[in-house]
């Protein structure tokens, strides 16, 4: 069976392998949405996580699961401007509430379990913990139509010199000590190791951590660094470079759970193999981040 981990402070329990939805804004993956979806279920992962920005992923997944929705812990995001004017993304009040009443109506449900501002860092919030867009995102979770609020940070493009990773090592701690979110979803990988700091830090206060890109391929030299490394000697019999990484994310102290998508339910099914054998033994963790570098 999947392991199952607390969600920081939120008071959620969920699989350490979560779904990301974003797959599904893949208009080749729309026939076949349904399939993925219980797939995804049917293999005992508890934890999704979408958004609006994701074309009709919300959409899917109210059409597909919604009467499983006791199932699974969902997550989406707001400060989606979807309007084709303006910036990709708006945190006003106007705008989340916008979202939320358009998530809740796509996905079927009246309720969320974790809602998080997309792509976002301090500079957009000006009044920082006060500021009226993260008061409207309180204001939802008093109201019940929210369980838990939180962040997911941008990873820029290929052209911005942060990219992947170190919008969320410039700011992560900070927008964590303001103490008003309960969770922060960032980069994390073996080969993207830049914020393991950072993890380690906003989990010790109880914020719950959501790893994405984990198995992603961000630099040209990706597997390279890999064979350089000589990962593959740390295989057990039957494993591959994705497994193994999934195995290793999943051995970083501090997160909660890490979101991983696929329109192919064969991968589904492969990744939660992956992840039932658990961490990877301290040792060949230790000898695996040793040789990776920092």
């Amino acid at each position: 069976m999947l392991e199952k981990r607390s969600l920081g402070r939120t008071g959620l329990t969920v699989t350490a392998l979560g779904y990301g939805a974003m797959e599904l804004r893949d208009p080749k993956n729309h026939e076949n949405a349904g399939r993925i979806l219980g797939a995804v279920l049917d293999a005992g992962i508890t934890f999704i996580d979408t958004s609006q920005d994701y074309r009709m992923s919300e959409t899917l997944i109210g059409q597909h699961i919604a009467h499983r929705r006791a199932q699974y812990k969902l997550a989406t995001k707001c400060g989606c401007n979807l309007s084709g004017q303006g910036p990709a993304h708006v945190f006003t009040r106007a705008q989340f509430a916008t979202n939320l009443e358009d998530s809740l109506r796509k996905l079927r449900t009246d309720y969320i379990d974790l809602w998080q501002m997309h792509c976002v860092t301090p500079p957009d919030l000006p009044g920082g913990a006060m500021d009226d867009a993260v008061r409207a995102m309180q204001d939802a979770k008093a109201q019940g139509k929210v369980g838990a609020i939180g962040i997911s940070f941008k990873n820029g493009s290929e052209k911005d010199p942060f990219y992947p990773t170190q919008h969320q090592v410039a700011y992560a701690c900070e927008m964590a000590g303001w103490g008003v979110f309960d969770t922060i979803q960032m980069v994390y990988g073996a080969l993207t190791r830049t914020s393991e700091k950072e993890i380690e830090r906003i989990a010790d206060a109880g914020v719950g951590v959501i790893a994405r890109g984990v198995l992603k391929r961000y630099f040209p030299d990706y597997e390279q660094r890999a064979r350089d490394a000589r990962l593959s000697e740390f295989f057990d019999p039957g494993e591959d470079l994705n497994d193994f990484l999934l195995r290793f994310a999943l051995s970083q102290k501090g997160i909660s759970t890490m979101i991983i998508g696929s329109g192919n339910p064969a991968h589904i099914v492969k990744n939660v193999r992956a992840a039932e054998k658990g961490p990877l033994p301290a040792d060949v963790f230790a000898q695996a981040k040793f040789r990776l570098g920092e």
